[in-house]
C-alpha cells in the first residue's frame, strides 16, 4: 500500500509540475506576442503627417522582413483616406544591407517629390526598417548617388532618432503651406511660377523658407534655377511692409546663364507672393552698396515685377 501510494503521489506531483510549466510557457509566449509588435507607415489624407499601423511579419528574420516591407512601401496600411508612402512613379532600383546599414536606391522620380512629402516619406521608411533585427540605420541613394539636402550636402545614414521631431506629439510645432516660387524659363529672360507644398517648423519665417526653397531649385521640367544652390539668407526681417533680405556673398557670385534681373526678381516676386510685404531690399553680407550684375542696384526697394512673368502667349511663341 505504501509503495503504491508513493508511486501515485510521485505521478501526481509530476503532473502538477508539468501543468505548471505549461502555464508558464503560454504566459511567456503571450508576453512575447504583446511585445513583438512592429509598425508600418503611410501618409495621412492631406500629406502632413504619418499614420502608423501594427505589422506582424510571418517570420522575424531580417532578410524576410526587409523583402516584405519593401513590397509594402507602395501600399496603404489600411482602406481609409491614407496615402501610399511612395508615389506610383517612385520605384526602388535595389537595396542592400551591409554592417547593420540598409542602403535603398530609388529611381530619379524620388527627387521630384515635394520637399514636404519627401521628408515624411523618408521618416516613414527609416522608422519601418530600423525595427528589423540587425538594421541600425538606413541610407538613401537616387540612381546610385547619395541623397542630398537643400544645401547639396549628403544626408547619409539615418535612424529613428533622426526624425524625433516628426512624431505625433510634435506635429503642432510644424506647419504646412503652399508657396508660389518664381524660377526661370530656358531662355533665362522670363520668370515661371511653380507651386510648392512645404512642411516646415512653425517658428521659421515664411520668407526664409521661400529663400531656402529657391536655393534648392525648381522641381518642374522646363524650369531652371535663378539663384545658386549655395546661396544662404543671413538675415530676413519685415518692417513697415518692407522685407529686408541679407544674403551671403555667393548670391553675387552667380554663374547662371540668366538675365541679371532674373535672380533679383525671382527673390522679390517669390517673397512678396508669400509674405505681408510690398517691397524687398536685398543686401549682401550687410552691405547695400554695389550692384547685382551691372545695373541692379542693391540699395533699391524692389516691387513685384509682373512683366517678367511668363504668360500663355510667351509659351506659344
Amino acid at each position: 500500500m505504501k509503495k503504491g501510494l508513493c508511486i501515485f503521489l510521485a505521478v501526481l506531483f509530476a503532473c502538477i509540475s508539468l501543468t505548471g510549466c505549461t502555464i508558464e510557457v503560454v504566459e511567456e509566449n503571450q508576453q512575447e506576442e504583446e511585445t513583438s509588435s512592429y509598425r508600418i507607415y503611410c501618409l495621412n489624407g492631406d500629406e502632413t503627417g504619418l499614420v502608423e499601423e501594427d505589422y506582424t511579419p510571418k517570420e522575424e528574420e531580417a532578410e524576410f522582413m526587409i523583402k516584405d516591407l519593401m513590397q509594402r512601401l507602395g501600399k496603404k496600411a489600411s482602406e481609409g483616406e491614407e496615402i501610399n508612402l511612395l508615389p506610383k512613379e517612385v520605384t526602388i532600383n535595389s537595396y542592400t544591407s551591409k554592417e547593420k546599414v540598409l542602403i535603398i536606391d530609388f529611381n530619379g522620380q524620388y527627387s521630384k517629390m515635394s520637399r514636404a512629402r519627401e521628408i515624411l516619406v523618408r521618416a516613414g521608411i527609416v522608422k519601418m526598417f530600423v525595427q528589423i533585427p540587425g538594421i541600425q540605420s538606413v541610407r538613401f541613394t537616387v540612381n546610385g548617388q547619395d541623397l542630398t539636402d537643400s544645401k547639396n550636402e549628403k544626408i547619409g545614414e539615418m535612424n529613428a532618432d533622426t526624425f524625433v521631431e516628426y512624431s505625433g506629439k510634435d506635429m503642432d510645432s510644424y506647419r504646412y503651406d503652399t508657396f508660389t516660387l518664381y524660377f526661370t524659363d530656358k531662355t533665362g529672360t522670363k520668370l515661371v511660377a511653380e507651386k510648392r507644398n512645404v512642411y516646415y517648423k512653425r517658428n521659421l519665417p515664411k520668407e526664409r523658407v521661400v529663400l531656402e526653397q529657391l536655393a534648392k531649385g525648381p522641381m518642374v521640367k522646363g524650369h531652371y534655377p535663378t539663384i545658386p544652390g549655395t546661396a544662404v539668407a543671413l538675415d530676413v526681417v519685415i518692417s513697415d511692409r518692407i522685407c529686408y533680405v541679407d544674403m551671403d556673398q555667393s548670391f553675387l557670385d552667380y554663374a547662371l546663364d540668366v538675365s541679371e534681373e532674373i535672380p533679383v526678381y525671382s527673390v522679390v516676386n517669390s517673397i512678396l507672393a508669400a509674405c505681408e510685404a510690398d517691397k524687398v531690399q536685398i543686401t549682401v553680407e550687410g552691405s547695400s552698396s554695389g550692384t547685382f550684375g551691372k545695373e541692379m542696384n542693391l540699395y533699391n526697394f524692389y516691387e513685384k515685377n509682373e512683366q517678367l512673368i511668363e504668360t500663355e502667349q510667351d509659351q506659344e511663341e
